[in-house]
């Protein structure tokens, strides 16, 4: 496999991830509206743990192979802003590399 192929499989792995992705989104927006958190109060971490669980031990194995300082940085970042931003470029990103390389 060349690395023209492997980039295409990447673009298209952004570009399909995008529905999961503003599911998210709405999956946020959601709880801001039901609960006391706000769009910048509920972090990424807060939604994990409230809300995802079953992820906190591979959060938690991040840790042990990643700087701490980056990843409390990220899981600082209010959700539906950091999601909302990451839809956006993910999906730039896989129709851009679709579009030079072909």
């Amino acid at each position: 496999m060349n690395i023209i192929s492997l980039l295409k499989v990447f673009a298209y792995i952004c570009i399909w991830t995008t529905p999961f992705q503003i599911a998210l989104i709405f999956w946020g927006i959601g709880i801001v509206t039901v609960t006391d958190y706000s769009i910048l109060s509920l972090s990424n971490i807060e939604f994990f743990t409230n809300y995802l669980g079953f992820l906190i031990p591979i959060i938690e194995w991040l840790y042990t192979w990643f700087w701490n300082a980056p990843l409390d940085w990220v899981f600082s970042l209010p959700m539906i802003l950091h999601q909302t931003l990451k839809a956006i470029f993910s999906t730039w990103l896989g129709f851009w590399i679709l579009k030079n390389t072909r």
